[in-house]
Protein backbone atom coordinates (compact mmCIF):
# COMPACT_ATOMS: atom_id res chain seq x y z
CA UNK A 1 0.00 0.00 0.00
CA UNK A 2 2.77 1.97 0.83
CA UNK A 3 4.03 1.75 -2.64
CA UNK A 4 1.09 3.15 -4.03
CA UNK A 5 0.65 5.64 -2.26
CA UNK A 6 4.18 6.53 -3.01
CA UNK A 7 4.30 6.30 -6.89
CA UNK A 8 0.97 8.26 -7.03
CA UNK A 9 2.10 11.10 -5.03
CA UNK A 10 5.46 10.93 -7.60
CA UNK A 11 2.67 10.95 -10.01
CA UNK A 12 0.98 13.86 -8.78
CA UNK A 13 4.52 15.52 -8.48
CA UNK A 14 5.38 15.35 -12.29
CA UNK A 15 2.41 16.48 -13.20
CA UNK A 16 2.45 19.61 -10.76
CA UNK A 17 6.17 20.00 -12.23
CA UNK A 18 5.01 19.75 -16.18
CA UNK A 19 2.11 22.12 -15.32
CA UNK A 20 4.95 24.91 -13.92
CA UNK A 21 7.03 24.14 -16.95
CA UNK A 22 3.92 25.16 -18.95
CA UNK A 23 3.08 28.69 -16.72
CA UNK A 24 6.56 29.21 -16.82
CA UNK A 25 7.09 29.10 -20.85
CA UNK A 26 3.49 30.63 -20.86
CA UNK A 27 4.60 33.94 -18.69
CA UNK A 28 7.78 33.64 -20.99
CA UNK A 29 5.96 34.61 -24.07
CA UNK A 30 3.41 37.01 -22.73
CA UNK A 31 6.22 38.97 -21.50
CA UNK A 32 8.16 38.76 -24.50
CA UNK A 33 4.50 40.07 -26.44
CA UNK A 34 4.32 42.71 -24.08
CA UNK A 35 7.75 43.62 -24.82
CA UNK A 36 6.97 43.83 -28.23
CA UNK A 37 4.01 45.45 -27.70
CA UNK A 38 5.99 48.24 -26.00
CA UNK A 39 8.43 48.91 -28.10
CA UNK A 40 5.98 49.34 -30.94
CA UNK A 41 4.22 51.86 -29.09
CA UNK A 42 6.96 53.95 -28.41
CA UNK A 43 8.10 53.89 -32.58
CA UNK A 44 4.65 55.01 -32.95
CA UNK A 45 4.54 57.82 -30.33
CA UNK A 46 7.93 58.74 -31.96
CA UNK A 47 6.29 58.41 -35.53
CA UNK A 48 3.56 60.42 -34.06
CA UNK A 49 6.22 63.41 -32.95
CA UNK A 50 7.72 63.50 -36.24
CA UNK A 51 4.77 64.06 -37.85
CA UNK A 52 3.40 66.56 -35.52
CA UNK A 53 6.82 68.79 -35.86
CA UNK A 54 6.70 68.41 -39.75
CA UNK A 55 3.20 69.31 -39.87
CA UNK A 56 4.16 72.52 -36.95
CA UNK A 57 6.94 72.81 -39.70
CA UNK A 58 4.64 73.17 -43.25
CA UNK A 59 1.97 74.90 -41.81
CA UNK A 60 4.45 78.29 -40.71
CA UNK A 61 3.17 81.26 -42.16
CA UNK A 62 5.91 82.51 -43.26
CA UNK A 63 6.76 79.18 -45.01
CA UNK A 64 3.16 79.32 -46.46
CA UNK A 65 3.91 82.76 -47.99
CA UNK A 66 6.90 82.20 -49.95
CA UNK A 67 4.74 78.62 -51.47
CA UNK A 68 1.94 80.99 -53.04
CA UNK A 69 4.53 83.52 -53.53
CA UNK A 70 6.48 81.16 -55.46
CA UNK A 71 3.28 79.69 -57.02
CA UNK A 72 1.24 82.99 -57.70
CA UNK A 73 1.10 82.75 -61.37
CA UNK A 74 0.06 79.02 -61.17
CA UNK A 75 -3.01 79.82 -58.29
CA UNK A 76 -3.75 83.37 -59.56
CA UNK A 77 -4.49 84.02 -55.92
CA UNK A 78 -5.50 87.62 -54.84
CA UNK A 79 -5.38 88.92 -51.33
CA UNK A 80 -8.04 88.55 -49.18
CA UNK A 81 -10.02 91.54 -48.56
CA UNK A 82 -12.55 92.25 -45.89
CA UNK A 83 -15.62 93.24 -48.00
CA UNK A 84 -15.39 89.11 -48.62
CA UNK A 85 -16.66 88.17 -44.96
CA UNK A 86 -20.27 87.58 -45.08
CA UNK A 87 -23.03 87.15 -42.35
CA UNK A 88 -24.92 84.07 -41.64
CA UNK A 89 -28.04 85.95 -42.59
CA UNK A 90 -26.57 86.72 -45.79
CA UNK A 91 -26.74 83.01 -46.40
CA UNK A 92 -29.21 81.75 -49.09
CA UNK A 93 -32.19 79.55 -47.87
CA UNK A 94 -32.26 76.33 -49.61
CA UNK A 95 -35.46 76.82 -51.51
CA UNK A 96 -38.89 74.97 -50.30
CA UNK A 97 -39.59 73.02 -53.50
CA UNK A 98 -36.22 70.91 -52.87
CA UNK A 99 -34.93 68.41 -56.31
CA UNK A 100 -37.83 68.06 -58.74
CA UNK A 101 -36.10 65.29 -60.42
CA UNK A 102 -36.61 62.83 -57.06
CA UNK A 103 -39.85 64.06 -56.38
CA UNK A 104 -41.25 62.87 -60.04
CA UNK A 105 -38.90 59.66 -59.13
CA UNK A 106 -40.94 59.04 -56.07
CA UNK A 107 -44.01 59.95 -57.35
CA UNK A 108 -44.08 57.32 -60.25
CA UNK A 109 -42.72 54.63 -57.99
CA UNK A 110 -45.69 55.48 -55.49
CA UNK A 111 -47.95 55.54 -58.61
CA UNK A 112 -46.64 51.86 -59.51
CA UNK A 113 -47.59 50.34 -56.81
CA UNK A 114 -51.12 51.22 -55.24
CA UNK A 115 -51.27 51.06 -51.26
CA UNK A 116 -47.51 51.30 -50.73
CA UNK A 117 -47.97 54.33 -48.74
CA UNK A 118 -50.98 53.33 -46.66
Amino acid sequence: MGRFVNLVLLAMMLVGAVITYDLKRQTGSAAADVARLNAEIARERDRIANLRAEWSMRTQPGRLQAVVEEHAGFFQLEPFAPEQIGTIGEIPLRPLGGNDEVRELLARMAASQPGLLE
